[in-house]
């Protein structure tokens, strides 16, 4: 898109937006919010048709892995650390071998000292293990002389011999035909333990056929040619081996002693293997590699990904309606028309600033259309409210949006800083979910208390809406919740007992491959076809390593998706997966439609634990700050203990239901912690105002008389943010299912919280200490009424 038209758009929105926050004209701000909504609304879809949101490795199929290198030895047999040249020196190697034309959609970048992250959209599966080999293989290139007794010798050492002085054992590699069988085994051969010449020497590797099929050719440098030639005189008539990574690739006879700077690699090559050795040889790695973690996904299993998060987006959006008008009638029908430009704004940011959408993003998504009318639903109970005390309707809305608005402004700033600490500590698929759900905060705020309100304006002014009625599901009565706080409080510690209890039974076995390393993969069977998990069972019994070791048992599940396909998910050691998803594509290439492998090593997965732990320590932390800066301590420690109280006993509820922690879990975590604060903050906000309003009675009664106040608030947000989780929860992926269980967990817990939790521990607080709450939360408003005035009188000096 057109930097120059992005600019002017961008700007005329910054601008309607201050003069919409500034104007105190009702016919104005009706007009300058109309021009604000389309405008947006126009800009977000036409950049969302136009420019299209970029795709992660999850959904566009493809190959992700995050590779290590190691310090490297030179010829002395020193120890050569891993510097930035080094990594430097990796990533321009490995751009020659994965891209050598130049037409691949391949980036690179590092990640700390030693590490780099690889991305290669659009590889397909069966190129996924020439990938790997590509990565991984050092490729260096050895010429060593064989001993002329060589296969006496290796017999001698075969029946228990000690072998000679100067000589060492190496086999040949393992070679395939072109159908890839395996070929016979070659033995071995004794060479020299020092090589007579290494690969420096080669200047130039490429493949070629002749009448005796695929060869490779090396073209030597001058040093490379005298050293080789050099070797030739002294030794002509006898093997010199040509070694690869330590396995014999072939031992021709050297039958001249010249050779004009070419030499020749012969052996049972195929078109790929020939190729790929060229490859190879001629961009060897100074450091070694490995692959510390793995994502490889194929492009129908990304597409299914797509199609199944549309149908539960569209399945969570016509529930999420439902609801709200059922509740709410012709206001609900506003709010789910500011949800759908919500969701054109959130589409439109993420095209505009080419945010990825990865699978974990479609499940933000899924969640904004909970989220999103949250404040509608905080909005509409004020409005009953003061309909209910008197007012007229539009009298009662300016009410109702003025008094929810440092609630709505609370909950999500709150929410807001713990997805974006989810940003700074994540990494690939999980910050995809990151974005969509800062996006989506933003936007639903726009949804909420700009689009609803203009429309209400235009409504109310053309004379279409006179008056609203809702359905009232909770009663107007002060029940005397408080005093039952204890029964709660005690069922609260036996069930986060129950939750510690579980993590300790299971042990490590509650973590999944993100914090302990291993492999998962996920197999899609495709429509129509049956493939039975006995069948599969029965397959992984007889897979072997390279080694000749059996893999062992992989644990088999298998569930059902939103499109009506069947997904089997097969637990795995890390060099397991790889081999398990390659004998799954040749067994039953016929009823599968995608893989997604994830690979994981034990080195990045506990960093990934340490991680997360300080991810959410950090959150509760600022979030604590945050809430202290707002409200008074008592208030502040109430919610951060009733947050604590949420995400604590998500984990091993979630284990319980047969699930295992991954990083998709810590951000499901991040966001409880946000939605519990939430519901707390407006049962909080609530008590701070009738204690304000100055109400008649005890502080127990006070807090009593607030707490039902929102009780209808809060058991109506719980619905509409668990629709679409319940949605994804039985008809989304594994990946989805992952996030859709803790998020459910956590909304139920947040929701009961903050009515029998937060709000008791802070009267419990306050009568421990001897704190008088009215005494501070009136200090408080009367220090900021004391602000805004002196702000005001400010103003006024200015001539403003």
């Amino acid at each position: 898109m057109n930097a120059y038209v992005t600019f002017l758009v961008g700007t005329a929105i910054l601008l309607l937006l201050l003069f919409y926050i500034g104007t105190v004209m009702h016919t104005t701000k009706r007009r300058v919010g109309a021009a604000l909504i389309m405008l947006m609304t126009v800009f977000s879809l036409f950049t969302f048709k136009n420019v299209g949101i970029p795709l992660g490795i999850d959904l566009k199929g493809g190959s992700e892995f995050v590779v290590r290198l190691k310090p490297s030895t030179d010829k002395e047999g020193n120890t050569q650390k891993v510097d930035a040249s080094s990594v430097q020196q990796a990533m321009a190697i490995l751009e020659k071998r994965l891209n050598p034309d130049g037409t691949k959609d391949l980036s690179m970048q590092p990640q700390g000292d030693d590490r780099i992250l690889i991305q290669m959209p659009g590889v397909k599966p069966e190129e996924f293990a020439d990938v790997r080999t590509k990565i991984q293989q050092v490729a260096k290139l050895e010429f060593r002389v064989v001993h002329q007794d060589s296969k006496s010798k290796i017999a001698e050492i075969d029946g228990g011999g000690l072998g000679e002085p100067g000589w060492v054992k190496l086999k040949y590699k393992e070679q395939k035909d072109e159908q890839g069988n395996v070929l016979p085994d070659r033995g071995a051969e004794l060479v020299r333990k020092v090589a007579d010449m290494e690969g420096d020497g080669v200047k130039e590797a490429f493949a070629t056929m002749d009448a005796e099929g695929w060869k490779v050719y090396l073209n030597l440098n001058g040093d490379g040619s005298k050293k080789f030639d050099a070797i030739a005189a002294v030794n002509k008539g006898r093997q010199l081996a040509i070694i690869v990574d330590g396995e014999i690739i072939s031992a021709p006879v050297l039958q001249t002693d010249h050779f004009g700077g070419t030499a020749v690699i012969s052996g049972n090559f195929t078109r790929e293997s020939s190729v790929q050795l060229a490859t190879l040889l001629q961009n060897p790695l100074k450091n070694p590699m490995t692959i510390e973690s793995e994502n490889a996904v194929s492009s129908s299993y990304g597409q299914s990904s797509i199609d199944q998060g549309t149908y539960i987006c569209i399945a969570g959006l016509v529930l999420t309606t439902c609801f709200m008008v059922f509740v709410y009638k012709m206001a609900g029908l506003i709010a789910i028309v500011g949800l759908v430009i919500n969701l054109a704004v959130l589409f439109g940011g993420m095209a505009l600033f080419q945010f990825t959408l990865t699978m974990p993003g479609i499940a933000g998504i899924v969640l904004t259309i909970g989220m999103a009318v949250d404040a509608n639903v905080l909005i509409y109970e004020r409005l009953r409210e003061e309909m209910e005390a008197g007012k007229s309707l539009a009298g009662a809305l300016d009410a109702a949006y003025q008094k929810a608005f440092s609630a709505i402004a609370d909950s999500n700033i709150t929410t807001i800083i713990a997805a974006i600490i989810l940003f700074a500590i994540s990494g690939g698929l999980v910050r995809g979910f990151a974005v969509t759900l800062m996006l989506g905060l933003l936007s639903s705020l726009i949804g909420a208390l700009i689009v609803t309100r203009v429309i209400f304006m235009f409504v109310i002014d053309n004379g279409l809406l006179k008056t609203l009625s809702t359905r009232k599901i909770i009663p107007d009565k002060v029940f005397d919740i408080l005093s039952s706080a204890p029964k709660f409080i005690i069922a609260s510690l036996v069930v986060t007992a129950i939750s510690f209890g579980m993590l300790a039974v299971k042990g490590k076995e509650s973590f999944g491959i993100d914090f302990r390393g291993g492999s998962l993969l996920h197999v899609e069977v495709a429509d129509g076809k049956d493939l039975p998990t006995a069948k599969v069972d029965e397959m992984l019994k007889g897979l072997k390593f390279a080694d000749g070791k059996s893999i062992g048992t992989a644990p088999v599940q298998r569930k059902s998706t939103a499109t009506g396909g069947d997904v089997i998910a097969i637990r795995s050691e890390q060099e397991a997966g790889a081999i398990i998803e390659g004998a799954m594509n040749k067994n039953f290439k016929d009823s599968i439609k995608g893989t997604s492998l994830e690979t994981v090593g034990a080195l990045i997965g506990s960093e990934a634990a340490t991680t997360s732990l300080i991810a959410l320590a950090v959150a509760l932390v600022f979030i604590f700050l945050y809430l202290l800066m707002r409200y008074e301590f008592a208030f502040a420690l109430g919610a951060v203990i009733a947050l604590f109280h949420d995400v604590l006993m998500v984990p091993g509820l979630c284990v319980m239901f047969g699930q295992e922690m991954s990083l998709i879990h810590v951000g499901a975590l991040l966001t409880i912690a946000g939605y519990s604060i939430n519901d707390t903050i407006v049962v909080f906000d609530r008590i701070r105002e009738t204690i304000q309003r100055g109400g008649s009675g005890t502080i127990r009664d006070l807090m009593n008389e607030a707490i039902c106040k929102t009780l209808s608030r809060t058991l109506l947000t719980g619905p509409t943010a668990l629709a679409p989780m319940v949605v994804l929860l039985f008809l989304g992926n594994p990946a989805m299912l992952e996030f859709a269980m803790p998020i459910t967990i956590g909304v139920l817990l947040g929701t009961y919280s903050s009515i029998f939790i937060a709000s008791p521990l802070v009267l419990w607080y306050a009568q421990k200490t001897g704190v008088s709450l009215k005494r501070k939360v009136l200090e408080s408003h009367e220090a900021a009424l004391k602000a805004e005035a002196a702000v005001a009188a400010a103003k006024a000096g200015q001539g403003l």
